[in-house]
C-alpha cells in the first residue's frame, strides 16, 4: 500500500471510532445497568456523555487543529482515546466509567476534523474520493456498533466493547505518524485560550445540558438553564470577536440552518427507536444481547447499501426526491415500533430494520452534501464540525426521551409504545423539515460528485 493509501486507512480508522463507540453501548447498556444495579435512565449516562463531549469538542478540535496542525492533534486525540478506552473497561463504578467515556470522546473528536483538513490537500477527484471514503465509513460505523457491540458483549462481557478500541486505535496511531505528512508551520499569532472562546464554549455546552435534563424530566432549574444559557450563548456569539460560531454568517447563508435543523431531527427520531429497541428486546422478548444485536443487524446491513448506493441514487433522482423518499420511510419505520409486543415475531422485527436502514443512509448522505454545497467556503471547517454537532444533540436528546420512557426500577425496558408515538411525530416534522430544505435546488457544482 502506497504512503497516501496508508494515510488514508489511518484517517478513517480514526474517524469511524466516534461512531462506532457511540452506538457499540447500545446493546451493552442493560448489561451494564445490570452489574451495578442501574436503572436504564440512569446507565443511559455512559451514552450521554460520549455525545455531550464530543458535541462541544468537534467543532473546538477543528479550530485547534487549523492552529497547530491536523497530524499532531489527530495523534494526540488518538492517544487519549486509547487511554480512556483501557481505563473504562477496568472502570469499578459507574461515575469512573462515565469519567472515561467522556475523555474517550474527547480524543476521538478530534479525528473528523483532522481528517478533512489533511485530505484538503488533494486537489479535483483525488481530494473528492477520499472525502467520500471518509463520509462513507464515518456513515456506516454507526450501524455496525450494535450487531459488533451485542456479539462482544455476549463472548466476553460489556468491558470488550472498550477492550477492541485498543488495536484499532494503535493501528491508526501508527500508520498516521508513519503516513500523514508534517504539519505545516503555522504563524504564531498568540491568544490561543481566547482564539477558542471558551466564554462559547461554556454557554454552548451549558444549553446541550439544560436541554438534557429537560428531556429527562421537566423541571425548573433545567428550564432556567436551558433559557439563560442559550440566550446568552446568542448574545455573546453576536459580540465575540472570534466567535465558536459565527451565528450572523450562519444565519445569512441560504438554507443552512434548514439544513441543520432537519438533520437534528432526523438523528432524534432515528437514535429514539436505535437506542430504544435493543433494551426493549433484551428485557421483554428476552434474547441475550447477542441476539439483540442481531436483531438489529438489517439497520446495519440496509444502512450500509442505503450508504453504498447514496451516490448513484442522489445523481440518478436529484437530492430533493432521495431525500423526501427517504425521509417519508422514517415515520413509516419508527411508527411500526408501536405495535411491537411480546408476541411480535423477530421476522417481523428484521422488516421493520430494513425499512429504519434505507433513511439511515440517505439522509446522511445527503443533508451531509447540502451541508458542504452551502457552507461559506472561510466557514466550511466550523460548519462540518456543527453538522457532527447536530448530529450528536439529536442522538443526546433520543437518549433522554429513552430514559424519560423507561421505568425507575434496574432492568426495565423503555414503554416502547409512548417511545414509538414521540419518535413519529418528530419525524413527521423531519419530512416536513424536508420541504424547507428544498435538496431539489441544490449547486452539484460546489462539491462535484462527493456522493
Amino acid at each position: 500500500m502506497t504512503r497516501t493509501g496508508l494515510a488514508l486507512a489511518a484517517l478513517i480508522t480514526g474517524t469511524l471510532l466516534a461512531p462506532l463507540n457511540s452506538s457499540m453501548v447500545a446493546v451493552a447498556l442493560t448489561p451494564i445497568g445490570r452489574e451495578f444495579g442501574l436503572p436504564l435512565g440512569t446507565a443511559t449516562w455512559v451514552v450521554t456523555v460520549f455525545y455531550l463531549t464530543a458535541c462541544v469538542c468537534q467543532p473546538v478540535l477543528g479550530r485547534v487543529a487549523d492552529r497547530i496542525g491536523p497530524r499532531r492533534l489527530f495523534t494526540a486525540g488518538l492517544t487519549v482515546a486509547a487511554v480512556a478506552s483501557a481505563a473504562a473497561a477496568t472502570a469499578g463504578s459507574v461515575p469512573a466509567l462515565i469519567l472515561c467515556r467522556g475523555l474517550q470522546a474527547a480524543g476521538v473528536a478530534a479525528a473528523f476534523p483532522c481528517a478533512v483538513l489533511v485530505i484538503r490537500r488533494g486537489t479535483g477527484e483525488l481530494g473528492t474520493a477520499r472525502l467520500a471514503a471518509v463520509a462513507t465509513a464515518n456513515t456506516t460505523a454507526g450501524a455496525v456498533g450494535p450487531v459488533l457491540g451485542g456479539l462482544l458483549t455476549a463472548w466476553a462481557g460489556w468491558q470488550a466493547v472498550f477492550w477492541v478500541n485498543l488495536p484499532l486505535m494503535l493501528g491508526a496511531l501508527l500508520l498516521a505518524w508513519r503516513a500523514i505528512g508534517p504539519d505545516e508551520p503555522r504563524p504564531r499569532t498568540g491568544g490561543a485560550i481566547r482564539a477558542l472562546d471558551p466564554a462559547g464554549v461554556l454557554l454552548f455546552a451549558a444549553a446541550v445540558v439544560g436541554l438534557l435534563d429537560l428531556m429527562l424530566g421537566f423541571s425548573w432549574p433545567a428550564a432556567a438553564l436551558f433559557a439563560v444559557a442559550t440566550t446568552g450563548f446568542l448574545w455573546w456569539e453576536r459580540r465575540a470577536a472570534t466567535p465558536f460560531v459565527d451565528v450572523r454568517a450562519l444565519a445569512a447563508t441560504p438554507g443552512l440552518v434548514a439544513v441543520l435543523a432537519t438533520f437534528l431531527l432526523f438523528n432524534l427520531a432515528y437514535y429514539g427507536a436505535f437506542y430504544g429497541l435493543p433494551p426493549w428486546l433484551q428485557t421483554t422478548l428476552g434474547y441475550d444481547a447477542a441476539q439483540a444485536g442481531l436483531l438489529v443487524m438489517p439497520i446495519a446491513a440496509t444502512s450500509v447499501v442505503a450508504t453504498v448506493l447514496g451516490g448513484p441514487v442522489t445523481r440518478r433522482l436529484g437530492v430533493g426526491r432521495a431525500l423526501l423518499f427517504a425521509g417519508a420511510l422514517l415515520p413509516v419505520g419508527v411508527s411500526a415500533l408501536a405495535t411491537f409486543g411480546p408476541s411480535t415475531p423477530a421476522w417481523l422485527i428484521v422488516l421493520d430494520g430494513i425499512v429504519l436502514g434505507i433513511p439511515y443512509g440517505l439522509c446522511n448522505l445527503g443533508l451531509q452534501r447540502l451541508m458542504y454545497e452551502r457552507a461559506p467556503e472561510q466557514m466550511s471547517g466550523v460548519v462540518a464540525g456543527l453538522f457532527q454537532s447536530t448530529r450528536y444533540v439529536g442522538a443526546i436528546l433520543a437518549v433522554g426521551v429513552v430514559g424519560a420512557t423507561a421505568p425507575r426500577s434496574p432492568g426495565s425496558p423503555p414503554d416502547l409504545r409512548v417511545l414509538a408515538i414521540a419518535m413519529t411525530a418528530v419525524a413527521a416534522l423531519m419530512l416536513c423539515s424536508l420541504r424547507l430544505v428544498d435538496g431539489s435546488r441544490s449547486k452539484p457544482g460546489l462539491l462535484p460528485r462527493v456522493l
